[in-house]
């Protein structure tokens, strides 16, 4: 591998939505009071670094959608105050549910009140409306492993490609300060939401440091690791990612976080309902991965992957976020074949039932990383046998999860955040209508248009 730096570059409407069930409870004064609130959340307010209803009393039109809006029944099928509809295309939810043919979909403010068949739906006449041309309507993809994720211009360039979130995975020049340019730029729908882990979390001389010189937030026992963890996500870290990198990828011994404290460091994080994600690329750094508790797995590994490995990250629920560009990357320099390796192992986890979530390691290497829709990453998933919608779902609904929002994106569904992707054509059919994006929503706002 080629970098001195390499981990900064290396590194609906449901027509069955229990609406009968909302019919009975609701009378014409409470259904009222719902369109007065949904009105009234139109008025949006992010406070700095709010990514969650929970910790943000102002910009909570999510309970009030999925309590209510989610649930109208088809007598009251009109969503007076609704600012957005998007007709006339195909909806793929992001849940890996059938499409629904003849969509729409309807937005109050930032998020998400109703989807679901047009025959289901009476369009709201003061909204603006957008004609998806029959189209696919999906949920705004997410990029789970980027590096160079502060940068607006990258944040910019991401949105405008479709995808609207992206997962940070730490930088070799972290400085707390990051934490509050991540949430100024949460206010402008014209950048990706981003997801931070802030800086790595290693040992003194472990990786990154050797052997491409980064910095990294340095545990020395397990003890000091759960303090610096409670510390690192008091800071305002989402995800903690743990270096779990013993030297083999390199050709050499580092020194690496101990059995004790990883495990520290995931009770800590657990505790405090924050994921830890763990970079491991050979199969023994992934076992101790596993066995510490990690979340997710930040790159296949390259080297033979085990049946009984794959049994327990299936029982464990253990995510993986391959990063196959990287590796079509680090192969085409260094001859070594990796990247089919790291396809034929992603073939085997998918048919075993392993979950994948998308991730390319956007400037984790020295090479021309997609900046966008992550297509190369797309092609190579679809080469290791996934199917066009187990992509899509990887893309939305599960790299929201270890993103840890699946509660506010990475499906369309009432409640949810109206981050909204239409692109020509359908593909479920033409993995390549991925690239032909026509209109991309973040938050509600129109950010492209044709």
């Amino acid at each position: 591998m080629k970098t001195a730096d390499h981990d900064e570059r290396m590194l609906g409407w449901s027509r069955d939505a229990a609406h009968s069930k909302l019919a009975l409870g609701l009378c014409a004064a409470g259904a009222l009071l719902l369109v007065a609130l949904l009105i009234g959340c139109r008025q949006r307010e992010v406070p700095a670094g709010t990514l969650s209803p929970a910790t943000n009393p102002t910009a909570s039109p999510k309970a009030i959608a999925t309590q209510g809006a989610a649930q109208v029944s088809q007598q009251t099928p009109t969503i007076p105050g609704a600012d957005l509809v998007i007709t006339n295309g195909t909806i793929i939810n992001g849940t890996g549910a059938d499409p629904i043919h003849d969509g729409v979909v309807i937005v109050v403010g930032d998020r998400i009140v109703a989807v679901g068949p047009a025959s289901g739906i009476s369009i709201p006449l003061e909204a603006r409306v957008i004609d998806a041309q029959e189209g696919t309507i999906l949920p705004g993809f997410i990029n789970a492993h980027v590096h160079q994720g502060y940068d607006g211009s990258n944040l910019e360039g991401w949105a405008q490609g479709g995808v609207t979130t992206v997962r940070d995975m730490g930088s070799s020049r972290f400085r707390q300060a990051q934490f509050a340019v991540r949430d100024e730029r949460r206010a402008e729908p014209k950048y990706a939401r981003l997801v931070a882990v802030g800086p790595f979390v290693s040992v003194p001389g472990g990786y990154p440091e050797v052997p491409w010189g980064a910095q990294a937030l340095t545990v020395t026992s397990p003890s000091d690791a759960r303090q610096k963890t409670a510390q690192l996500i008091d800071d305002g870290a989402q995800v903690i990612k743990i270096m779990m990198e013993s030297g083999r990828t390199f050709g050499r011994s580092i020194p690496v976080l101990s059995d004790e404290e990883a495990s520290a460091i995931v009770d800590v994080a657990h505790s405090r309902g924050i994921p830890v994600t763990a970079h491991a690329m050979d199969l023994s750094d992934l076992i101790r991965s596993i066995e510490a508790g990690a979340d997710d797995i930040a790159h296949m590994i390259w080297d033979e992957l085990t049946d009984s490995v794959i049994a327990r990250m299936v029982e464990q629920d253990t995510y993986w976020v391959p990063t196959l560009e990287l590796y079509r990357y680090v192969s085409a320099d260094a001859r070594n074949g990796w990247d089919q390796s790291a396809i034929d192992n992603l073939t085997r986890f998918v048919a075993a039932g392993g979950k994948v979530a998308l991730g390319t390691d956007f400037a984790g290497y020295d090479a021309d990383f997609e900046l966008g829709m992550p297509m190369v990453e797309i092609e190579a998933m679809h080469e290791a046998g996934m199917s066009p919608m187990h992509i899509i779902v990887a893309a939305t609904q599960n790299a929201a999860h270890v993103c840890n929002l699946e509660d506010d994106i990475g499906t369309l569904e009432a409640g949810k955040y109206a981050d909204i992707l239409i692109v020509d054509g359908d593909p479920l059919t033409d993995m390549q209508a991925l690239g032909r994006i026509q209109w991309v929503i973040h938050d509600g706002i129109v950010i492209r248009e044709p």
